[in-house]
């Protein structure tokens, strides 16, 4: 097996996520039962690989919910960006708490889709990896979305008010500096989650080009979701 603990009294590899020895039983290191959010947040800006480990090692992947559903909204809010600038559509605000529903549905299922596919491939690779941690890294590498939902969204109402959904003009022609400072952020925000991808993979794997390989392909899936939504938003 690859990305492994060795047992110290036995010296039997165990995969990456066990707490006793499969052999052994000896304690292999300290258990960690729960996610503790504010240190975790703080891990994935200062040692993004120190708290993937954790969130790998963790019993309970709690706040997943949470974080999954802030972060969904915000791509919510990304597709009817994208379906207003890039097709005009007015209309795309129209049955929102409808649309956003059926959005965190299908990105729930494209994310358990890809924790699936990703213990299919990792254990070709010899690595043995559990669904839920791979579920955990894919939704915690979003966690800046979901500080976006929270932080930077309700700045952008109160800015723009109306007009941040508006194409006519659009904020970029009413507050053209602030919309500018913004969009910037969210390009920050963009970047931030594909490091997060990238690094919560290889905390997994150990394997940097399959970190990089594995965060190129899961955002060209997800950024190809929200503008196919987009799409749809215009039927």
């Amino acid at each position: 097996m690859k990305n492994v603990i060795i047992c110290k009294s036995c010296n039997t590899e165990n995969p990456y996520y066990e707490f006793i020895c499969i052999n052994c039983h000896s304690f292999l290191r300290e258990k960690i039962f729960n996610i503790d959010l504010w240190s975790t947040i703080d891990q994935l800006i200062v040692t993004p690989v120190k708290a993937f480990r954790r969130i790998i090692q963790s019993e309970h992947k709690n706040f997943i919910s949470l974080i999954f559903i802030f972060a969904v909204f915000k791509l919510f809010i990304s597709a009817i960006y994208l379906s207003l600038l890039t097709f005009r559509n007015e209309e795309a605000l129209n049955f929102f708490i409808p649309r956003f529903i059926l959005f965190a549905g299908g990105m729930l299922l494209l994310f358990l889709f890809i924790s699936l596919l990703l213990v299919w491939i990792l254990k070709g690779r010899g690595i043995k990896a559990r669904f839920k941690d791979l579920f955990a890294i894919l939704t915690y590498s979003f966690m800046p979305y979901s500080f976006a939902a929270i932080i930077l969204f309700p700045v952008e109402l109160i800015i723009f008010g109306t007009y941040l959904f508006s194409v006519n003009p659009s904020p970029f022609i009413v507050k053209s500096f602030l919309a500018w400072a913004l969009a910037i952020l969210e390009l920050l925000v963009i970047m931030w989650s594909i490091f997060l991808t990238i690094t919560g993979t290889f905390a997994q794997t150990k394997s940097i080009k399959f970190a990089i390989a594995n965060s190129v392909i899961f955002n060209i899936i997800v950024y190809s979701s929200i503008y196919f939504y987009s799409v749809l938003l215009t039927l």
